[in-house]
């Protein structure tokens, strides 16, 4: 069985470390244009000034890596596929503690 490119853990796992970035800064994009807000006041007024939005909103960025873990899935890159999903794991933590904070 021949191995498929991009079929690696690391691989994986740093496009599911930096998925969540983009996810933050497409959906603070996309707020501030709804709200008729600058992304500044999305990242510093809503994000880090209301502490009861951030598990939301990481949560939220956290979805983007839905599409890099389902492309890896269906082009059978189980390697990389693990990857994305380990990186999701260590977003956990960082959510689960502003959510009882």
């Amino acid at each position: 069985m021949k191995s498929k490119s991009f079929d690696k853990l690391p691989i994986g796992l740093v496009i599911g470390l930096f998925m969540p970035v983009i996810g933050f800064i497409c959906y603070g994009i996309f707020w501030a244009l709804r709200f008729n807000k600058t992304f500044e006041y999305f990242a510093v007024d809503l994000f880090i000034g209301v502490p009861s939005f951030r598990s939301s909103i990481l949560s939220l960025a956290l979805l983007f890596n839905l599409l890099p873990f389902l492309i890896f899935i269906r082009t059978e890159r189980y390697k990389s596929a693990r990857g994305v999903l380990l990186s999701v794991f260590a977003y956990v933590p960082f959510v689960v503690y502003y959510y009882f904070s």
